[in-house]
């Protein structure tokens, strides 16, 4: 009898950390642009289902792919990476200016939630009976 593989030998490697930015940054621009999948797909070249499966991080794109997204939207390959990894030394994510006002309206969201969270009834860990079909 041949020995037993592991369940761990079983598993799918792990995606890359990488594949949930990029397809975010995918969507942003493709939503940007306006456009469908499945116009972007048509574009491109390729099968809006992998479009989906790409902006969902379920998919690793080549660097052919990669391409042909960028061609069809109209930018180069870097600016589907810029908020994955943006360029040293630039002007950071929010302008400094605006970086108070971001921050006083977290909190004051935060506080709202509190207080909203604060008023609520406990939630009662009884559960209702099912009721049952007649």
């Amino acid at each position: 009898m041949p020995p037993r593989k592991s369940a761990a030998a079983n598993r799918p490697p792990p995606r890359p950390a990488v594949l949930r930015p990029l397809g975010a940054q995918l969507r942003r621009l493709r939503l940007d642009r306006q456009l469908t999948q499945e116009t972007l797909a048509e574009l491109a070249g390729l099968n809006y289902k992998y479009i989906g499966r790409i902006e969902l991080g379920k998919a690793d794109p080549g660097a052919d792919v990669l391409v042909r997204l960028a061609r069809a939207l109209g930018i180069s390959v870097g600016d589907i990476f810029d908020t994955i990894t943006p360029a040293r030394g630039g002007p950071p994510a929010l302008p400094l200016d605006q970086i108070d006002a971001v921050t006083s309206a977290l909190q004051t969201l935060t506080a709202a939630t509190e207080r909203l969270l604060s008023n609520r009834p406990p939630r009662s860990s009884v559960r209702a009976p099912r009721r049952t079909s007649l």
